[in-house]
């Protein structure tokens, strides 16, 4: 059994490291701010990518979605040639819960993603 219990706990570990090599490797490649975290409805939220140059990157999409919301952009990229920043503002969005994703898309196929949470305050809501 203590075979067993070893095995699990290092099969975790495992998991953990690579999965924060994961994430260590996106944001290498791709940043997303978002500001502010919480607002009050209708809010004005800006939404920033950071991207790292490299020949490979060929698309960019953010996307906002909540209950009540739903916004994509996509923006194409010309590999090194394409701006590091790209900005979003999102204006009048309704109250509820943001999830806010930015999506790096390269020659490959691969797909590196970053995501962000916001609250956007209801009037009256408590």
């Amino acid at each position: 059994m203590k075979g067993l219990a070893k095995a699990a706990v290092a099969a975790a570990a495992l998991l953990i490291a690579s999965q924060t090599r994961h994430v260590a490797r996106a944001a290498d490649k791709l940043e997303l701010h978002v500001s502010p975290a919480v607002s009050m409805a209708p809010a004005s939220v800006m939404v920033r990518a950071t991207v790292e140059h490299d020949a490979e990157n060929r698309e960019l999409e953010i996307v906002a979605d909540s209950s009540d919301f739903y916004r994509r952009s996509v923006v194409e990229l010309d590999g090194e040639q394409a701006p590091k920043t790209t900005e979003l503002r999102l204006i009048d969005i309704p109250g509820g819960e943001y999830e806010v994703t930015a999506t790096l898309l390269n020659a490959r196929g691969d797909r590196t993603t970053v995501r962000k949470s916001i609250m956007v305050m209801a009037l009256g809501s408590k």
